[in-house]
Order: structure tokens, then C-alpha cells, then sequence
């Protein structure tokens, strides 16, 4: 490819030997010099620029033969195909011609697969995708309104912690009335003995043990209670929330939050 590339060199500058320096053929032969130095330095996109540019000033067929080969090194076969093919159009003698004829039979396949992959990919349909709802910022231009999260967990939650908090207080009153059970044997023991009695003992100690258990499931089943039923409000207010993103008129955005009491 290298000796390919001097033989042009020879064949396109030899005529502009003779010419001044600020001529077309001279500004293309600058172009070539300068695309033959990026194409030694494996730049090939910048090579295959300065290559255009000589070309356009000088017409040099060599110069297609260049052209595809920097475009096929930066692995632009598509362009390198056509420049290979542009080659032999403008030189159908040239002594390269099997080698060039070889290199576009390698290249034809490889396009064709890319072209069919590209064509593949735009024909692809996209998933659809859920239309976002909007509303009106003040400048009535339209803007994004993002659905906040639902409320259902939230509410789920309130009506277990409630009924929850619904056994707890129907336990603290069973054991409430146990201890106004125990009271009654005890008031009615006191009355018919006149000592203390190890039974009057016992139901002491059970009345004073049921009646503070009773008041301990009292305050945790109220407490229950009052923390499922802000869960499902906090739940059914959160279903009537709306957050929304609007731009303002100097750049930035503006974010609001709402929902209803």
C-alpha cells in the first residue's frame, strides 16, 4: 500500500513541478504531503480529509486509491467501498486493478451486514411508553406532573395496627374486670370474717396484679388504636397528593407539593 501510495505521488505532482508556489496544484500537493504525514501516524480521519481536499484541487485518480485505503484502516468500509470502486471507474486499467477488485470483494459483505443491522435497529419498535400527566404552570405552558406514591400501603397498615390496638383494649378489659371480680370476693370475705385470711390475701394480690395489667393494655391499645387511624389518613391523603415540576421563565424549575386535608 505504501509503494501504491508513492507511485501516485510520482504520477500526480510530477506535472505541477513547474508551478508557482500559491497555484491549485500546489495547495493540492500541500494537502497530499500533510494527509500522507496523519496516514504514517495511523490518524487515517484526519488523512482521509486532507486527502479530500487534494483530490477536489487535482482530480488525481491515485488519489481515490488513497482515499479508500485510509477510509478502510479507520474502519469506514462503507466509504472505503466507494472509493474503491470510484478508483477503478476513473483508472479501469490501473495495475492494481486484482488487488483493489479483492479488497471490494471483502468489503461488500461487511457493509451489507452493517447496513442490514442499521435497518434492523430503525425498524425496531420502541415499548411504549405511559403518557405523563400534566397541568398548567402559571405561564400556561404545559408541564410534568408526577403521580406521588399511593396511599394503599399506608392504609393497609392503619386498619392491622387498629384492629391490633382493638385486641389489646378488649384484653385490658377482660383483665379490668377480673379485677373488679377479684374487689368483689374480697369486700365480700372481709364482711363475713373478721381477721385477715390467706384466701382475702390471694385475691389482693390477683385484683392489684389484673388492674395494673389493665391499665398497661389500656394505654398500648389506645395508643394502637390512635396510630392506626393516622396511618389510614395519612394513607387517604396521600392518594389526593400531587407533585409537579414546572420551568421558570429564567431558567431553573419549580417544584410543588399538594394534597388535600
Amino acid at each position: 500500500m505504501r509503494a501504491a501510495a508513492v507511485v501516485f505521488a510520482l504520477v500526480i505532482w510530477a506535472p505541477a513541478v513547474q508551478a508557482s508556489p500559491g497555484d491549485a496544484m500546489q495547495e493540492a500537493k500541500d494537502h497530499y504531503d500533510r494527509g500522507m504525514s496523519h496516514y504514517e501516524l495511523g490518524e487515517f480521519s484526519a488523512a482521509v480529509e486532507e486527502f479530500k481536499a487534494a483530490y477536489a484541487l487535482s482530480q488525481a485518480p491515485g488519489l481515490l486509491f488513497n482515499l479508500a485505503q485510509a477510509s478502510r484502516l479507520g474502519k469506514d468500509y462503507e466509504q472505503s467501498l466507494h472509493f474503491y470502486r470510484a478508483y477503478l471507474r476513473a483508472r479501469p486499467d490501473a495495475a492494481n486493478r486484482d488487488d483493489v477488485e479483492k479488497r471490494i470483494s471483502e468489503l461488500e459483505p461487511i457493509v451489507e451486514k452493517r447496513r442490514k443491522a442499521d435497518e434492523a435497529k430503525r425498524l425496531a419498535v420502541p415499548a411504549p411508553q405511559p403518557a405523563p400527566l400534566v397541568s398548567r404552570h402559571a405561564d400556561q405552558r404545559l408541564v410534568a406532573v408526577t403521580p406521588p406514591p399511593s396511599g394503599r400501603g399506608l392504609k393497609v397498615a392503619g386498619i392491622v395496627v387498629g384492629v391490633a390496638g382493638l385486641g389489646i383494649l378488649g384484653a385490658g378489659v377482660g383483665l379490668g374486670v377480673a379485677s373488679l371480680d377479684a374487689q368483689n370476693k374480697l369486700s365480700t370475705l372481709a364482711s363475713q370474717m373478721g381477721s385477715w385470711s390467706a384466701e382475702q390475701q390471694r385475691l389482693y394480690n390477683t385484683g392489684k396484679t389484673d388492674a395494673a395489667a389493665a391499665t398497661a393494655l389500656y394505654v398500648a391499645g389506645g395508643a394502637a388504636v390512635a396510630t392506626g387511624v393516622i396511618l389510614i389518613a395519612v394513607g387517604v391523603r396521600r392518594d389526593r397528593a400531587r407533585f409537579a415540576v414546572a420551568p421558570l421563565p429564567g431558567g431553573g424549575a419549580h417544584a410543588v407539593w399538594s394534597c388535600a386535608f
